[in-house]
């Protein structure tokens, strides 16, 4: 019974750091696809507003406002498929990593 006990406490904490991981892989291929429209350095374009002009809780406000946006923009077709979850952790990633 122990050992039963012992195995299950090591499979549960693997999984939990094995999402871990695959969250971190999963949000950083998100923020490279932003980098198509946004530039390598979050900076824009002439057509594109940069990133690095917001502040961190402007951009999750702006990407929470595009996901309830009924306009159809490429930005509400980004944002429906993310969480609210997603919104901050692209967020962090996208402002303490860089």
């Amino acid at each position: 019974m122990k050992n039963n006990l012992i195995l299950i406490v090591i499979c549960f904490c693997f999984n939990e750091i094995a999402n871990a991981d695959s969250d971190d892989v999963r949000i950083s291929t998100i923020v490279d696809n932003c980098k198509s429209c946004h530039s390598e350095k979050y900076e824009g374009n002439q057509y594109i507003k940069s990133l690095k002009e917001l502040k961190k809780i402007q951009f999750i406000e702006k990407m929470n406002n595009y996901k309830t946006s009924k306009q159809n923009t490429v930005m509400k077709r980004i944002t429906s498929v993310l969480s609210k979850k997603d919104i901050l952790d692209i967020a962090d990633y996208i402002y303490e990593k860089n």
